[in-house]
């Protein structure tokens, strides 16, 4: 008896089995083609920046340093004061030097004197020789006392202007425009020429900023033509510390001319006006290098590219509404997208949803209410499946 119940129950179980399959083959046949949600490609600017780590140079920095020895008369400005270029900054004790501007002179007028003399002996022994009434040697000697006096009077006129620059000397000034910074010796110190810096002026406006790039970035930079000083297709952008963005538009001044083999960077270095001295030497900055007029590309979604052995790959819906399989390359990164170089030209329909379930040539439905739907009943047939599998353990259990 429990043989022919066996037997019945097998009969029963392979029924089940074969009309299941059966059911399940006509569901297949009678299954529509998956949904796709799409996005249209579209062409925009590509812009892919640059950012590097840079400082600011100051273009101009004197060491303010006494050329001649005195003491300080008079300290004429004040710490962090914009000076121009020939204003006064320290004052040396001038007196001493006035003296010597004087002597210098009283000198040279003794010696235009005896000048004056030995031309006028030269001019009486000419006129004696002239009339036999002087020897020959004896003209010849006021004619060298002359050459004597004329020589003297240069070197005393030497005297003259000698000391008078070391009377200006006495006065102080700033050879460039800049902020000076502190006064490094005060009123009544002895100087000199080896007493050092008195004060510093940096030049502010404009200021030079230096950043390196790798020889590839050069390289890039040198066939676009964004390597030519004066360039005008590029874009050069600082951004301040405080993550604002520096109103003045900076342009190249020049590359240096090695690379380091170090590190494989080169310098490069970016002129800023600097009129409100935002900008000051020593501060770091960030560097933005970014085309003027970018090229333009197709930008294709991240969740629409698919990569295999051969590379990367899209799923483009047809008009019959069919998916084929594009191969593209891709350019620098785009918010969430690729800049698509080369596989798609711009106004192609991408499928950004589903692409896991698609082959080349095959049907699809294309929209966001029928992928719902698909993922609807999905889940529908996931939960049926899961409460077959539950009655079939029940009917197995003795």
């Amino acid at each position: 008896m429990f043989g022919i119940d066996r037997v019945v129950l097998r009969a029963t179980i392979s029924a089940t089995l074969l009309g299941g399959l059966f059911a399940t083959n006509l569901q297949a046949q009678d299954a529509p083609p998956p949904a796709v949600v799409t996005h249209q490609i579209e062409v925009q600017p590509i812009d892919a920046p640059e950012s590097f780590t840079a400082s600011v140079e100051a273009i101009e920095s004197v060491e303010i340093m006494a050329r001649i020895q005195g003491f300080i008369d008079e300290v004429v400005f004040s710490p962090g004061q914009i000076v121009q270029t020939g204003d006064r900054l320290f004052q040396i004790e001038p007196k001493q030097y006035q003296a010597e501007v004087a002597s210098a002179q009283a000198n040279l007028a003794q010696a235009e004197a005896q000048r004056v003399r030995a031309e006028s002996e030269a001019n009486r022994q000419q006129e004696l020789v002239n009339r036999n009434a002087a020897a020959q040697v004896n003209l010849e000697q006021a004619r060298a006392d002359f050459q004597v006096a004329e020589a003297n009077v240069q070197a005393a006129q030497a005297g003259v202007e000698l000391a008078q620059i070391n009377l200006g000397y006495t006065t102080i000034t700033s050879p460039i425009t800049g902020k000076i910074g502190q006064a490094l010796i005060t009123k009544g110190n002895f100087v000199g020429p080896s007493a050092g810096s008195l004060a510093q002026v940096v030049q502010l406006d404009p200021v030079r900023v230096v950043f390196s790039i790798s020889e590839q970035l050069l390289l890039d930079m040198q066939q676009s033509g964004m390597a030519e000083t004066g360039a005008e297709n590029v874009n050069f952008k600082l951004m301040l510390s405080n993550d604002t963005e520096y109103a003045q538009t900076g342009t190249m001044e020049y590359i240096d001319n090695r690379v380091d083999p170090a590190t494989g960077s080169i310098a490069v270095r970016i002129v800023y006006a600097n009129p409100d001295a935002l900008l000051l030497p020593g501060q770091f900055v960030t560097m933005v290098i970014a085309e003027k007029d970018p090229q333009s590309l197709p930008v294709v979604p991240q969740t629409a590219v698919l990569q295999d052995r051969e590379g990367r790959y899209v799923f483009v819906v047809n008009d019959d509404q069919t998916v084929s399989q594009k191969r593209i390359s891709t350019g620098p990164r785009v918010m969430n997208g690729w800049a698509v170089t080369e596989g798609l030209a711009g106004g192609e329909a991408v499928v950004v949803e589903g692409v896991q379930r698609l082959q080349d040539g095959m049907a699809v439905r294309v929209g966001a209410q029928a992928a719902e739907e698909d993922t609807a009943a999905i889940q529908q047939d996931a939960e049926g499946q899961s409460t077959d599998d539950a009655a079939a353990s029940d009917g197995d259990a003795p």
